[in-house]
């Protein structure tokens, strides 16, 4: 990313390119852990938020079911009161002042449990009895009544015919007050002393809706939030806004969407009435209702919202900074250098008492100081050069012959190729091209780490000159697995120690010899062996020289391989001996996989080394 910047901005001072720099290196991490820790908190956030709204839904499911338990249980203990009981097991009554009397009797226990005018008043108790028209004519109760008059209701044709009770939902009540609504439950009762009489009445149980409302409205997740309940239908049951109640919702795409998930519970977002809402739900399957809220995600989201700005003003704040920090920074690093540039062009005008001076105990302290020596050696060079140009001269002239010019070499043997070509001397031919080969990779360009299939090449090079040398009395094979390639190495370690095996092996045994190179990659590390079946060797001797560091050994170059692998790759790599099987010596190179190199550092490692 860096360089693609860099392309965009050749000609931008280095002063801003540094600041542009730093202010990515910065603001580039922060802003990503920013925006990762902001999707993780508003994922969290989230999750609570939907778990608290469905905590106080379930908690609203309890509330009811337990307020329809506490209606049941009313309706039971009526049903097994003893006078009750005895009434309900009787044939009705055979005359008027019977009628009355019964009359009188169920509506005083009715009474007794519905207290309209106590404190602890909640539930209103309602008997219908079967085969009681008289109750039309001698009727002075409220609470008691005949079963025709709920025959005809719809509700009534649906209740099953055993149940401990069955909650019939909101019922509309016209009194001289006006329009209210309840919440009703019914219970079956029968003659529990008298089995000739399988059905004898019903027993309704109704709770103003204001105790569901008052409910409701205890629970609801926010200030803003609305609760509701509806029936299978989508008809409002239950709302603290009565405007509401007995409305259809059908039409409501959020209730649609709501009716059509499989799902008993549930959340999702919704745009209603232009803002955004959290439609959640909870399904109660014993009674067909669902319980809706819908809450304003702006009150929801007051947390998030507040660590949203936060994180911005933080953001704002980091950036503030790093773009202080960065200034100082690149202030820090450009102005010794336009102080360097100064002095240079002093320089290059031919002024060589500029001295730079540098407060600062930095690395540009040694830099400066450096070139303030160079600056009087340039000059001190400049008086003697007149003296000292003939000499030079003369001492360059014979550098340059006594040198080899490594391309005239390479023509030379070229031109020997062709010759033999010409001749048709095909030995010759190979054996100079091996030999141009030896040469180009011990060259390598000058370079010190090469890759290893350079190194291998430069052996079979070699191997393939011994081979013209030693005629029938030398084989040699390569074995390398494909994954060593791409690898790096120190140059000239392999043909050290197949020279050795060739000179302290081969050419000592009669007969015919035979090298063997085989390298493969083991996790980190490359292993090269190469095997020899010649004379053979002690083998502690020849590991014990290895480890001796006294500088006492003969044998300098396999030494000195071990040695230069153990400085550039640490005491783990190296050379060891080892005999091999039947006859001959193995020795085994050990070096790690490394795919990548830094030629400058290389160089000054190679340098320390020296």
């Amino acid at each position: 990313m860096l360089r693609k910047l860099e392309s965009l901005m050749p000609n931008v001072n280095l002063k801003y390119r540094l600041l542009l720099y730093f202010l990515v290196l910065v603001i580039l991490p922060t802003s990503i852990i920013s925006v990762t820790i902001y999707n993780e908190s508003y994922q969290t956030i989230t999750n609570n938020i939907n778990a608290a709204v469905q905590k106080n839904l379930t908690m609203t499911e309890i509330v009811i079911n337990k307020k329809f338990d506490q209606m049941g249980d009313l309706a039971n203990a009526i049903y097994l009161n003893p006078d009750m009981v005895d009434i309900l097991s009787a044939d009705p009554p055979s005359d008027q002042i019977g009628f009355v009397n019964e009359l009188a009797d169920l509506n005083k226990i009715l009474d007794s449990y519905a207290k309209p005018n106590g404190s602890d008043a909640q539930f209103v108790p309602k008997l219908y009895m079967l085969n009681r028209p008289e109750y039309f004519q001698y009727n002075f109760s409220r609470s008691v009544s005949t079963i025709s008059e709920i025959e005809t209701k719809p509700w009534y044709a649906d209740l099953p015919p055993k149940a401990r009770y069955s909650v019939i939902g909101l019922q509309e009540n016209h009194t001289s007050g006006g329009t209210g609504y309840t919440i009703k439950l019914a219970k079956r009762l029968f003659g529990l002393k008298n089995v000739a009489i399988p059905y004898v009445g019903l027993l309704t149980i109704d709770a103003d809706i204001n105790d569901f409302n008052g409910m409701l409205d205890q629970l609801k997740p926010s200030v803003h939030s609305s609760v509701f309940i509806i029936d299978n239908q989508a008809n409002v049951i239950v709302s603290p806004d009565l405007s509401l109640v007995s409305r259809s919702m059908a039409e409501s795409p959020y209730i649609e969407k709501l009716m059509n998930t499989p799902s008993n519970v549930g959340s999702f977002g919704e745009h209603i009435g232009g803002r955004a809402e959290l439609v959640s739900f909870r399904r109660i399957e014993s009674l067909g209702w669902t319980v809706v809220s819908i809450s304003p995600s702006s009150d929801l989201n007051g947390k998030l919202i507040s660590f949203r700005r936060a994180m911005y003003a933080v953001l704002a704040a980091c950036m503030a900074l790093a773009f202080g920090i960065a200034l100082v920074l690149s202030n820090n690093i450009t102005n010794p250098i336009r102080k360097f540039i100064k002095s240079m062009s002093y320089a290059q005008e031919g002024n060589f008492d500029i001295q730079i001076q540098y407060a600062r105990k930095d690395e540009f302290t040694y830099l400066f100081s450096q070139y303030n020596k160079m600056i009087m050696q340039i000059k001190e060079l400049i008086n003697k050069l007149y003296v000292s140009e003939v000499k030079k001269k003369e001492a360059e002239l014979k550098a340059l012959q006594s040198q080899i010019n490594p391309h005239f070499l390479y023509n030379t043997l070229d031109s020997i190729n062709w010759i033999a070509l010409r001749h048709d001397v095909p030995d010759i031919s190979h054996m100079v091209t091996s030999l141009s080969d030896f040469f180009r990779y011990s060259l390598s360009k000058g370079r010190s780490i090469i890759l290893i299939e350079e190194e291998l090449r430069q052996v079979e090079s070699y191997l393939s000159i011994q081979k013209f040398r030693f005629k029938d009395r030398l084989d040699y094979s390569l074995q390398v697995e494909p994954e060593v390639y791409g690898h790096y190495t120190v140059k000239l370690i392999l043909q050290p120690l197949v020279e050795n095996a060739i000179i302290h092996g081969i050419e000592k045994r009669p007969g015919r010899g035979c090298i063997d190179i085989r390298a493969r990659l083991n996790e980190a590390w490359i292993h090269v062996e190469i095997a020899d079946d010649g004379i053979g060797a002690d083998v502690r001797a020849l590991n014990a020289m290895l480890d001796d560091k006294s500088g006492t050994h003969r044998s300098f170059g396999t030494v000195n391989v071990n040695q230069r692998l153990k400085q550039l790759f640490g005491s783990e790599a190296g050379i060891r001996y080892y005999a091999r099987e039947g006859q001959g010596l193995v020795v085994a190179v050990t070096i790690p996989a490394v795919t990548t190199w830094e030629e400058e550092q290389d160089h000054a490692n190679d340098d320390h080394r020296r």
